[in-house]
Parts: structure tokens; C-alpha cells; sequence
């Protein structure tokens, strides 16, 4: 435990009434228990400060905000200007500094994140690393699966997720890290021995208002700060002149003119080749995983994992990530679910899915409160299918029939108006789309992901995409 006055001495806080021995850290009331530090920070839409009751009912003994609401609560209060940028070395603190004691890699991009963070995690266990993974699809110890509402989790719960990694005995652990994450603190006091980068594309616009604002964020992973080396993915001119910018040493990867060079061969053999040597793998899964699995690679040979206990470990590698073009059924017509939310996104699933079948049918959706701009794009991205079904995925509190008609829009500037149909119901969708589709044929949903839920008004309604497509073939 860590006295609150031990907090003020070490980061310059100002302590107002006693002090008292502290054993757990929260930014949210829902995360608070007996003993905690309740850090009240200004949010999107509150103040932390506002929900100060709820924390001490639930067991809150000492309150960190900013002097404007530092008031008497009949608690302790610690005073910083900015509460949410101590917040990552005042949770490291308390949680006993678990950073320091895993290895830790963290992967950021715009697409394949989870995928390549799946991929490395599993890497890493086959070679006998035991690790955790703090994913989209859930935060994964040692036989712990936790839920995931971030793609990054608050800091304070990030360094509560690595304290739990330590006490398992796990030796290392792979961190999918946002561009919001980067920007809002939420990886304070962490430092990665391995940082790696997918791609960049556009999302997010209604945060960082521009690609280069988008890129500036992503690059920040890429400094002495957050991490001591880095490997980045090469297709593009961003990724370029990330590797370029960076102020840690930095490996590329991609199919020619990189420190790693990958190919796929027509007989399915994967080959990455690099400083550290080479491997030859039995791969059938298609370019969009490839990229991901050479990125993994090269970060697990930055971590110090030996080519030749890869080349071992890896002969039986599961590439199934879920959620991320998972085939869900193996009846026919064929289904994929997908979690591509992007423009480009949704274009790399559709061209990967169109090389294996005759006939694509696409069902796509768009999220409200986010980054109108892309919806248009997003249905220009379908222009390579067969036939679109455009339904609802999470409108949040916007209207969803505007957010189909934008994605409608950009779909007809490529397809013929009998080859867009529009049915907000979601399962319904998915119904006329399995009617339309010959059984040679597949289906791809790019959106729901491994979801579990849709937000509709501010409220998540239980959703399993692949649970649906699992029994309406079934039921055919």
C-alpha cells in the first residue's frame, strides 16, 4: 500500500486533510472498492468530481482533482492541475510498478490491431513466454478472460490489468494501443520494449480533425517515452515516414525494400526473411492476415524470441482471430464476419474474400457518433462486390437512416441501383442476404465483429452477429 502523503511528496501534490494508505487506484466509480484513490478528472461530457458520492459509497477513502473542485467532501482530497496526466504514474505507484516487471509490446495502427496483437500473443505462448493480451476482444490472462469496453483500457486500469499479469507470472504482455489512448494518457508510465505499427488509413476524423493530426498521435508510440524500439509495416507513405520520424531504432517490415521482406507463394508457403534469418510456413489465410502475421513475426525476433524455436513453435499456429474474417460456418454459402469499420478496412476484406468466391454478397453498417466523413467512403469501398445490403450496426444517438443513406450514396457512385438493398434491421439483413447468395457464394458482414452488443440511444442491446449467421445456416 502507498500512503496519499507519500503521493504528495513524490509528485508534487497538495494534500488536504489526513493521510491514509491507499491500495487501489480508479478514474470510473464502477472500478472503485474499499481502500481506493478515486482520481475525479474532467471527461467528454463530466467531471469525475460529479460522481464523488457514488465513489465513497463504494469505498473511496481519498478523492485526486484539480483545486477548482477541490471542496470538503469529508474526505481527503489530493490537488493536481491536471489530475488525468498524474494519473498513470500515480496507478504505476500503487500497483507496484508492474510495467517494469513484464516485457511488454504494444501495436498501434488504424486496421490489424487485434489481429496482429492476437497473432504475437499466441507467438509468444508457443515459444513458451507465458503472456497476457489486452485486446479489443477482451483482456486475456492466465486463465482469466476479462471484458474489453476500449480498445485501450483508462490507465489506471491498465496498470492494475499488468499487476494481475505479474502476480500470474506471466513474462510479457501485448497491448493493442489507440491513437486516443496515446493522446489521453491512457498509457502513462508504461514503457514497451517493442512497439509496432500496421497501417494508417483514415478514421477518427472527428477527433483528430486531420490525417497528419491522426499520423502525430500514432507516432507519439514511436519516441524514447513510450518504448525502446519499434518495427513498423511498410505500404504506404505514412508508415514511411513514421519509420523515418522515430526517434528509437526502428525495423521495417513489407514485400520489398525492408529490413523484413514476406511473400506468400501460389502453394501456401509463408517466407519472411530479415536480420534475425528467415522462415518457411505453411500459410493459406490470404494477404490481409499475412501483413499482420510478418508484423508479429518481426516484433517477436525484436523481443529475442530465435528464428529457429519460431520455425518449431509455429508448424500447427492457429490464425483464426475471432471476430476478424472469421468463417462461421463451413456450410455453404459461405459466411464471414468481419469488425471493418474503415474505408479501407471494408475494401481490403472485400478484395481478400473476392479472390476466393464467385459471387460476394457485403452487409454493411456504420457506427453514429463517429466520423461521419468516412461513411461515404466506406460505401464507395464496397464497390467491388456482387451485391451490398446496407443495415444498421450502432447509431448510437444519431438517426440511423442517415447514416445508411451516406453509406448508400457512396455505394451507387460504383454499383447499379438493383445491386443495393436497404434493411435496417440488421438480422433481417442478414436473412435477404443468405436468400441472395448462390451457395458457391459468400457472404461478407463488415462491421459486428466479435461483438456482443449494439448501442442504440445510449443503450447496448445483447448482438452475436456470428451467432446469428451460425443458426440461420443451421436452420437452412
Amino acid at each position: 500500500m502507498v500512503s496519499s502523503q507519500q503521493l504528495a511528496d513524490e509528485f508534487g501534490l497538495e494534500l488536504v486533510g489526513e493521510s491514509r494508505e491507499l491500495n487501489h487506484v480508479a478514474l470510473h466509480t464502477d472500478k472503485i472498492r474499499p481502500g481506493s484513490l478515486y482520481i475525479a478528472a474532467q471527461g467528454a461530457r463530466n467531471h469525475g468530481i460529479e460522481f464523488l458520492e457514488s465513489a465513497i459509497h463504494k469505498g473511496a477513502i481519498t478523492v485526486l482533482t484539480d483545486a477548482e473542485h477541490a471542496r470538503v467532501f469529508g474526505l481527503p482530497c489530493l490537488i493536481h492541475p491536471e489530475p488525468r496526466k498524474v494519473a498513470g504514474v500515480i496507478a504505476a505507484r500503487i500497483f507496484g510498478e508492474p510495467a517494469g516487471q513484464v516485457q511488454l509490446f504494444g501495436i498501434t495502427g488504424t486496421n490489424g490491431k487485434t489481429s496482429t496483437a492476437s497473432y504475437l500473443a499466441r507467438i509468444l505462448q508457443l515459444c513458451l513466454i507465458p503472456t497476457g493480451l489486452s485486446a479489443s476482444t477482451g483482456r486475456f490472462l492466465s486463465g482469466e478472460v476479462l471484458p474489453s469496453s476500449l480498445t485501450s483500457p483508462e490507465v489506471t486500469e491498465l496498470h492494475e490489468l499488468l499487476a494481475k499479469m505479474v502476480s500470474q507470472g506471466l513474462e510479457a504482455g501485448v497491448i493493442e494501443v489507440s491513437a486516443q489512448a496515446l493522446v489521453r494518457n491512457r498509457v502513462d508510465a508504461v514503457m514497451f520494449q517493442v512497439a509496432g505499427f500496421t497501417n494508417l488509413s483514415r478514421d477518427h476524423m472527428d477527433d483528430f480533425e486531420s490525417m497528419e493530426n491522426y499520423l502525430a498521435a500514432k507516432s507519439t508510440l514511436f519516441t524514447k517515452s513510450f518504448a525502446a524500439r519499434g518495427v513498423v509495416f511498410v505500404e504506404d507513405d505514412f508508415a514511411r515516414r513514421l519509420a523515418q520520424n522515430a526517434s528509437i531504432p526502428i525495423e521495417t517490415v513489407g514485400k520489398s525494400g525492408t529490413d523484413w521482406i514476406y511473400s506468400i507463394s501460389q502453394g501456401g508457403v509463408f517466407k519472411i526473411e530479415g536480420p534475425g534469418g528467415k522462415l518457411n510456413l505453411s500459410f493459406n489465410h490470404g494477404e490481409l492476415m499475412a501483413k499482420n502475421f510478418a508484423l508479429a513475426i518481426a516484433m517477436a525476433i525484436a523481443g529475442g524470441v530465435g528464428v529457429e524455436m519460431l520455425q518449431a513453435a509455429l508448424v500447427d499456429f492457429d490464425f483464426q482471430v475471432p471476430g476478424r474474417l472469421e468463417r462461421v460456418s463451413v456450410a455453404s454459402p459461405a459466411i464471414f464476419i468481419d469488425y471493418a469499420h474503415t474505408p479501407s478496412g471494408v475494401q481490403e476484406a472485400v478484395l481478400e474474400i473476392r479472390k476466393r468466391f464467385s459471387h460476394l454478397t457485403l452487409i454493411l453498417g456504420a457506427s453514429g457518433n463517429r466520423d461521419t466523413g468516412k461513411r461515404l467512403e466506406m460505401g464507395r469501398a464496397a464497390r467491388e462486390v456482387d451485391f451490398l445490403v446496407i443495415t444498421d450496426q450502432h447509431p448510437r444517438d444519431e438517426d440511423p437512416t442517415l447514416i445508411r443513406s451516406a453509406l448508400k450514396k457512396g455505394a451507387l457512385e460504383f454499383l447499379e441501383k438493383g445491386q443495393v438493398l436497404e434493411i435496417a434491421d440488421p438480422e433481417k439483413a442478414l436473412e435477404e442476404a443468405f436468400r441472395r447468395t448462390p451457395r458457391t457464394g459468400a457472404i461478407l458482414w463488415c462491421g459486428p465483429g466479435n461483438l456482443g452488443y449494439r448501442e442504440i440511444s445510449g443503450v447496448k442491446t445483447p448482438f452475436d452477429a456470428r451467432a446469428l449467421a451460425r443458426k440461420l445456416v443451421d436452420r437452412d
